[in-house]
């Protein structure tokens, strides 16, 4: 969120909920402190906390075995079961009870609701924490020589993918619905739907064996470019609505570099100078230090010091949103852990904790209650153009690399066209992120927001349909690949292993190629995509080890894998 932004919403939140004057004053200082950690107020904050951790896994779970819905589009389903729409247990008198607060010094008696400073905590945790870490871990996953590598056509359908929706979408509800929307909320709503979430559709692909396909391996690249390309964009509009270019909006909150543009554009151009030199000179030679003294145990919370650095910096200094400056320590990490010891300390508490419980909190704020039929009617025109905008604009990535690339096998068929582009379709972690943002500045109103999140579950839940559908109309017209792609499963390694022989796999490649691309999908799962050796592994909790592409160079490859195993086993021996 934006700096003064986030804590102005705050202050009125903590005004409005804990407070029963009419007129808003300073809550007396250390009030929390002098009162005490009544035991029975922490408890019942552990059960909150367990109740909604635990019923958003349960019902994640449980739409995606009765409904092969993605885990995030579930999970945020089951908060918003939880929450206001039906289960409401925010509300039961068990939290509802409220707790007293003393003043030492006036002897006045504050009262709080628990439940809502249950939900604050929550709250504050996944601002300050999980937005940061996604953002960071999605850097982390970022290899520029990789983004490279895939070319201008995966490049060229970020770039669209991503400015084509704020088009449509925008002027779309301009044109429609004109004057329900402010200048900057139509922008807003647009960039909500700009960015496209990886694990979704790798998932998904990955679970068809279809990660092969010359689609598939565009919508990696694409993935991550309209995830870049999305940030600065959001970056570039905060800074600009702060500087007044969209006039003065009624009810947005400014931070403190609310100036001219031209005095913004400094901030940001210095900031951003300081973030890339920090991390070129400062970074590495902090991680290579502590691999040299062998502190790896120190590695993960140092990285995550920096990248909470990085978030504040760009926050309160930069003008930027805070997830550009976590983005890009995440970047700036990788280049320096090789061995990705970071990420593979932060990444599994990231997934299985602070995920859901910040899909989960998003259900919380979801009351479908507040969401009128005409509301309802601009969520299915909104859902309509995410899908479109995408497929626009990755149909004008392929038309124009069939244009310029005269070559054949460059050639992007239509049914290739329409996989690539409804593995764009989704939209996840960055979207919840940019509209919790929004929200927070109060460029979106509460009922906006409740409504970019139903799209946002939509889309979640389309992309894999519009997947299987054109898998089938793949097989239908016999227009697989040239060549036959070979598979090998290695299954489970009961002995080493599996996760510890699919980390043996990915640091070997990090540190003899330095050409793969990791990326974490759903469940634990990950795969690693190798260009030089015309293959990739996908590794998968329950099923063990995978390896797809050119047989002859997976045979190599295995074959260099034992010969090194064997030869640290004989060095061992000897001593």
């Amino acid at each position: 969120m934006k700096g003064a932004g986030f804590w102005s919403f705050i202050s009125v939140l903590w005004y409005g909920i804990v407070f029963a004057q009419k007129d808003p004053y300073t809550v007396p200082q250390s009030i929390l402190f002098q009162s005490g950690l009544d035991t029975t107020f922490v408890a019942k904050c552990s059960l909150f906390i367990a109740i909604l951790l635990l019923g958003t896994l349960f019902f994640g779970k449980v739409f995606k075995l009765l409904f092969k819905i993605p885990s995030i589009a579930g999970q945020i389903l089951g908060g918003i079961i939880l929450g206001p729409s039906f289960i409401n247990f925010q509300k039961f008198s068990f939290f509802t009870e409220p707790m007293r607060l003393s003043d030492a010094v006036s002897h006045k008696l504050y009262y709080v609701i628990p439940s809502d400073l249950f939900i604050f905590f929550i709250l504050l945790l996944s601002s300050a924490f999980t937005v940061s870490y996604l953002l960071w871990l999605a850097g982390y996953e970022t290899n520029v020589k990789d983004l490279i590598k895939v070319g201008a056509t995966a490049v060229g359908a970020g770039i669209f993918g991503a400015i084509i929706p704020i088009i449509m979408i925008g002027g779309g509800l301009y044109w429609l619905f004109p004057g329900l929307y402010s200048v900057p909320a139509l922008i807003g709503i647009g960039l909500v739907f700009a960015a496209t979430s990886v694990s979704i559709p790798v998932a998904m692909l990955v679970s068809s064996n279809k990660m092969h396909l010359k689609s598939s391996q565009a919508t990696l690249g694409a993935a991550i470019a309209d995830d870049i390309f999305a940030v600065v964009l959001l970056s570039l509009f905060m800074m600009s609505v702060q500087s007044g270019l969209f006039g003065s909006v009624e009810g947005i909150v400014f931070n403190s570099h609310g100036c001219s543009i031209g005095k913004s554009l400094l901030f940001m151009i210095v900031s951003a100078l300081v973030i890339i030199s920090f991390g070129f000179f400062l970074i590495g030679p902090i991680t290579q230090k502590l691999k040299n003294l062998k502190y790896f145990h120190l590695m993960a919370p140092v990285a995550t010091g920096i990248m909470f650095i990085y978030f504040a910096f760009a926050e309160l200094v930069g003008g930027l949103a805070g997830i550009t400056g976590a983005y890009f320590a995440g970047v700036f990490q990788r280049s320096a852990d090789k061995q990705r010891v970071a990420e593979k300390v932060c990444a599994p508490f990231v997934n299985a904790i602070l995920l859901p419980l910040f899909l989960g909190s998003i259900g919380l704020q979801v009351d479908l209650h507040l969401l009128s039929y005409q509301q309802w009617i601009i969520a299915g025109f909104i859902f309509i153009i995410s899908i479109i905008s995408k497929l626009v604009g990755c149909a004008l990535a392929t038309g124009i690399s069939n244009f310029s690339e005269r070559r054949k096998t460059s050639h992007w068929s239509l049914i290739e066209t329409y996989l690539f582009g409804a593995s764009m379709v989704a939209r996840g972690e960055v979207g919840l992120v940019v509209a919790t943002i929004l929200r927070g500045s109060q460029i979106i109103s509460p009922e906006t927001y409740v409504l970019c999140v139903v799209v946002i579950v939509l889309t979640t839940v389309a992309a894999p349909i519009m997947l299987s559908i054109g898998f089938r109309l793949m097989e239908t017209y016999a227009q697989e690949s040239g060549s036959t792609n070979y598979e090998l499963d290695l299954g489970k390694f009961k002995v080493i292993g599996t996760k510890h022989m699919f980390n043996i796999i990915s640091s070997r490649l990090e540190k003899n190629r330095g050409l793969s691309t990791t990326v974490q999908i759903s469940e634990g799962r990950e795969i690693i995509d190798i260009e030089e050796y015309e293959m990739r592994v996908i590794y998968s909790p329950t099923s063990g080890i995978r390896f797809e592409g050119n047989q002859i160079k997976i045979a190599a490859f295995i074959a260099e894998i034992k010969a090194d195993a064997l030869a640290e086993i004989e060095e061992i021996s000897l001593h």
